[in-house]
Formats: C-alpha cells, sequence, structure tokens
C-alpha cells in the first residue's frame, strides 16, 4: 500500500524536474561579413567546388564538444548545433569565398559529372571543440587543385579565447572559420594570377 500513497509525490516531483528544466539551445557557426576581398584575378564566371567534407566521429553528432583532457570529452546536451555541423561549415565557406573572390558558382560536393569544376577545395576537420581552458580550437587538414594541376595540401590551425558559455565558443570558433575562409581566397587567387603554361 505504501507504493500507492508515495506515486502522486513521485510524480509530482518528475513533474517538477521536467519543467524546470532548461531548454536546449541550438546554435550555428558564421563568418564576419567585412573580410576584405582579394584582388580581382579570376573571371567572373569561376566554378568553385567545395568538398568532400570529412567529419572526425567525435564531432559528426549534434551537441557541442568540449575537451576536458586529452582523453576526456564531454558532450553537451543542452547546447547543440542547429544543422549538421558540415553542412554548416560548408554553406559558411560558400558565401565568405563566393564574396570574396567575386564569383557567382561555389557547388557543394557532391556535384554531377557534366559540373565543370576550375577549383576544388576538399577538407579534414580535425578538431572543433572548446577546451576546458576556455580555447576554441579548429584545426583542418586542406587541399586545393586547379583543372588538372597537381593539388596543394596544407594545414590550418586555430586557437581563439573563448570566454564563458557556449555561445562564446561557437563565436570564438567562426572568427577560427573566417581566418580559415581568407587563407583559403588567398591560395586560390594566388592560383588563378599564375600563367597558364
Amino acid at each position: 500500500m505504501k507504493h500507492i500513497i508515495y506515486l502522486p509525490m513521485l510524480l509530482s516531483a518528475l513533474l517538477l524536474a521536467a519543467c524546470s528544466s532548461q531548454p536546449m539551445q541550438f546554435y550555428m557557426l558564421s563568418a564576419e561579413t567585412d573580410t576584405p576581398s582579394v584582388a580581382a584575378v579570376l573571371p567572373a564566371d569561376t566554378v568553385l567546388g567545395l568538398g568532400p567534407i570529412h567529419l572526425p566521429a567525435y564531432l559528426d553528432r549534434p551537441q557541442l564538444v568540449t575537451a576536458l583532457s586529452e582523453h576526456q570529452y564531454e558532450l553537451d546536451d543542452q547546447h547543440r548545433w542547429a544543422e549538421r555541423l558540415d553542412d554548416n561549415i560548408a554553406r559558411v565557406l560558400r558565401l565568405s569565398l563566393a564574396k570574396q573572390l567575386g564569383i557567382d558558382q561555389v557547388v557543394r560536393y557532391p556535384w554531377t559529372p557534366r559540373q565543370a569544376i576550375d577549383y576544388q577545395i576538399s577538407f579534414d576537420i580535425l578538431e572543433l571543440h572548446q577546451t576546458a581552458s576556455g580555447q576554441s580550437r579548429f584545426s583542418v587538414q586542406w587541399q586545393l587543385k586547379k583543372a588538372d594541376e597537381a593539388v596543394i595540401g596544407k594545414r590550418f590551425e586555430c586557437s581563439e579565447a573563448a570566454g564563458k558559455g557556449a555561445e562564446a565558443s561557437v563565436a570564438a570558433q567562426s572568427r577560427c572559420l573566417t581566418r580559415f575562409s581568407i587563407e583559403l581566397a588567398n591560395e586560390i587567387a594566388g592560383l588563378g594570377s599564375r600563367p597558364r603554361r
């Protein structure tokens, strides 16, 4: 009989806990809109292919990630990405690179076999998380090629002081993504300025 008496109390406690829990918060990466354009060395009809983009398994999830130590990571169930992380990164880079390079056609991988691509960027995201010390880390191995020319491969690393809170962390990661887009734009413009053989 006791379990019948305490059942309403248990239900009340569960209801109270559910009501007091914080709602989920959702975040998106962005790029700064005032990034300088590179010198106009590309024709306006240049087609830039973006991808493939590879995420490590620890980032291929909706939760924001914090590295508590070298071996321990925390997934934040209350703070999540508003869309797939690779889609968010691709969309931000498409907008930023188109603006900086003065081109209209930035297409996401996979594109159709008939689609002619003048430049292609592919990359592997290695890190994109907050550290316990308050730094936002972004690391990516990327490759750039021009038509049938040899591939240029480099690694980009960025660490930004993020402060406290998920929003500050995402803002710091967005600053890193902006810096990455500037590096890519300069590299593409450098290839475009080379004389044809």
